[in-house]
């Protein structure tokens, strides 16, 4: 693969050891020991608010811990702390398209164990006014671009999202999150986009393989299986095999409980999975 990669964890110090960081790092490695893995720490998240944003963490980071890449790299991915690589990013690697996206909605079109899907209004000048279609609305949790100028779109894009809730009305939705901002150019004409695990891709990279119920987000975790070395999942439409590339837990607060009740990410992560599966885990983040 001649592409230059970069992946960017955002995860500062307080944050390490409850999500076993080191261990997303061992499985990217697996997998793909070409490419470049950043984990961009307490000390490096200072000097990127000094240079970038100094008034936007905690929620607005995605984008400028991804922007000192952009120039270096040919394709630059931030990707949470909270996941695991299970499988070769091939599809996601490949892909020639200026931002490449995973769903944030199942195939039942639902976001994990809810009883309804998440999407937003798409605004002007970015869209027509309309919903984003459930399947069209992605993850930030997991983001790719081989166009260095979209992390200075979303960057300057968050930067008028806060600026409306400061200015204009403190508690005002404005346009949205770091989330609803991404999803607010992806949907729109400025980039040609890609969501690589859309239904009937047969991958998984993002949420799409939680569902559940109630709040048990994750209750489809226990029924990932491994085969001819790699973890699957029936879909839940169109029960046909998905090839789950990464498992990301997502879930905020709720999973942040669950993480420390258990001792960190990679335990828990351990309890709801199959013996078989968790074997492979073991192997994939152990290094």
């Amino acid at each position: 693969m001649s592409k230059k990669i970069c992946i960017s964890t955002w995860c500062t110090d307080d944050y390490k050891d409850l999500l076993g960081v080191e261990k997303l790092a061992n499985s990217i490695k697996y997998f793909h020991p070409e490419v470049d893995h950043v984990i961009v720490d307490t000390k490096m998240t200072n000097e990127i608010n000094e240079k970038y944003s100094p008034w936007m963490r905690p929620i607005w980071m995605m984008a400028p811990t991804c922007l000192p890449y952009a120039d270096d790299y040919d394709m630059v991915i931030h990707l949470d702390a909270d996941a695991v690589v299970t499988g070769p990013m091939t599809e996601f690697f490949e892909s020639e398209e200026d931002i490449i996206g995973v769903r944030n909605n199942n195939s039942l079109d639902k976001a994990s164990g809810h009883d309804f899907g998440i999407t937003i209004t798409h605004l002007p000048p970015f869209g027509n006014g309309q919903q984003i279609p459930i399947q069209n609305f992605i993850n930030a949790g997991m983001i790719g671009a081989n166009s260095k100028q979209f992390w200075y779109d979303w960057h300057n894009l968050n930067i008028e999202a806060a600026r409306i809730k400061t200015e204009v009305n403190p508690y005002a939705h404005g346009i949205g999150d770091e989330q609803d901002t991404l999803n607010q150019i992806f949907n729109s004409d400025m980039y040609n986009t890609k969501i690589v695990d859309a239904m009937g891709s047969n991958v998984s990279y993002g949420i799409s393989n939680h569902w559940g119920k109630n709040d048990n987000h994750w209750e489809s975790w226990s029924q990932i299986y491994v085969k001819d070395d790699r973890l699957y999942l029936d879909d839940p439409k169109t029960e046909e095999p998905m090839c789950i590339k990464v498992m990301h837990q997502a879930g905020g607060h709720a999973a942040a409980q669950l993480n420390r009740a258990a001792g960190g990410f990679r335990n828990w992560l351990s309890s709801v999975v199959s013996n078989e599966v968790n074997d492979y885990l073991n192997e994939v983040q152990n290094g």
